[in-house]
């Protein structure tokens, strides 16, 4: 009726030990790793952070040229951020009324917490106090500084400079 077969002794399977000193190793390697991982990643937000702004203020000179207006990059030392705005019209006192431009620009761009707005030298705004730079319909732009730090590392600044009548913007790193 019932038949047993025999089922032989040798080893078909893992055991709970060996499983468990896999998995150790494997947490001990991704314990190694993560620091450099997490350090390659903060590296790359950094190098893109300040490559959008130099974008930011490119894509300014550009629109001002094209459209024939008035172009502001603000920037608000206080939260770390920067916006695009253009030249909207004059108000009755004729004043300038600058307004939001309509891109991914216009809104706020945080840089990361480890990128802090240390210095900047340009102008401010009457109202806002918030420091610009203004990109003309002729392609000139403001002259400005903009000095950077990387918090995380001591000494790592980086500086940001547009130089006036040619619009030309260029970073370079200062330790």
């Amino acid at each position: 009726m019932f038949a047993f077969q025999h089922i032989p002794r040798g080893r078909s399977a893992f055991t709970l030990l060996e499983l468990l000193v896999v998995i150790i190793i494997l947490a001990a390697i991704s314990m190694g790793i993560m620091p450099v991982y997490v350090s390659s990643m903060n590296g790359i937000r950094m190098r893109n952070a300040r490559n959008d702004l130099i974008s930011a203020i490119r894509y300014a000179q550009e629109m001002a040229v094209r459209e024939s207006r008035e172009y502001r990059i603000l920037f608000n030392v206080k939260e770390n951020s920067y916006r695009l705005e253009y030249l909207a019209g004059l108000n009755e006192q004729e004043e300038k009324v600058f307004e939001p431009v309509g891109t991914l620009f216009g809104e706020a761009q945080k840089l990361p917490e480890f990128l802090a707005l240390q210095r900047i030298d340009a102008r401010r705004d009457a109202r806002t106090r918030d420091y610009f730079i203004a990109c003309l319909p002729s392609g000139a732009s403001d002259k400005a500084t903009i000095r950077l730090r990387d918090v995380r590392r001591r000494g790592s600044r980086f500086v940001l400079e547009v130089e006036g009548p040619l619009g030309k913007v260029r970073m370079e790193e200062r330790r």
